[in-house]
């Protein structure tokens, strides 16, 4: 029974965070739209423009970015290069797709820690952004994405080999 609400807790956990991706996503789309077009219209028929609108729109860009990454990565919906899984014989598609799993676990867990040491020091020097805002404020997304997309791929690397684990035992 524990583990049944176990699951419906992971479950609805899940849930929640699909629905504040998607809700964040949503949002910086929407307002980077907002704000381009504001600025083309205050540019073109009013010659004035918003003088920090230019580095928030950098800045969504970014967000934007590393927030569809995190919603790609959900679903192992990654942009990949599956030459090798086209043309190799079947034996091997799944250890290749292990490798895979683990080869942007690692890689994204690298980038998370030096993305989390970029942002430290940023905090450290107190660097300023977008108007008088701190800088690492809005580089902070770095270590999160980056460290959500490592934790999603070691599950699916996980998943993957208890799921193909499962396969052998029943094949035997």
């Amino acid at each position: 029974m524990a583990s049944e609400s176990t699951q419906g807790l992971l479950s609805r956990l899940r849930r929640i965070g699909v629905m504040i991706e998607d809700t964040l996503l949503i949002l910086f789309l929407s307002l980077m739209i907002l704000l381009a077009c504001g600025q083309i219209v205050l540019r073109n028929f009013f010659s004035i423009g918003l003088v920090w609108a230019d580095g928030l729109l950098q800045i969504s860009v970014l967000w934007l970015g590393l927030l569809g990454a995190m919603a790609a990565s959900r679903d192992d919906n990654h942009i990949n290069i599956d030459v090798l899984t086209r043309f190799c014989p079947e034996g091997l598609r799944v250890p290749i797709r292990l490798l895979s799993y683990l080869f942007t676990a690692v890689v994204c867990g690298i980038l998370a820690w030096q993305s989390f040491q970029f942002v430290q020091s940023e905090y450290t020097f107190g660097t300023t952004g977008v108007g008088k805002y701190p800088i690492w404020i809005f580089q902070s997304i770095l270590p999160i994405a980056f460290g959500l997309i490592s934790y999603r791929y070691v599950l699916n690397f996980f998943v993957l080999l208890r799921g193909t684990r499962r396969e052998e035992k029943d094949n035997q």
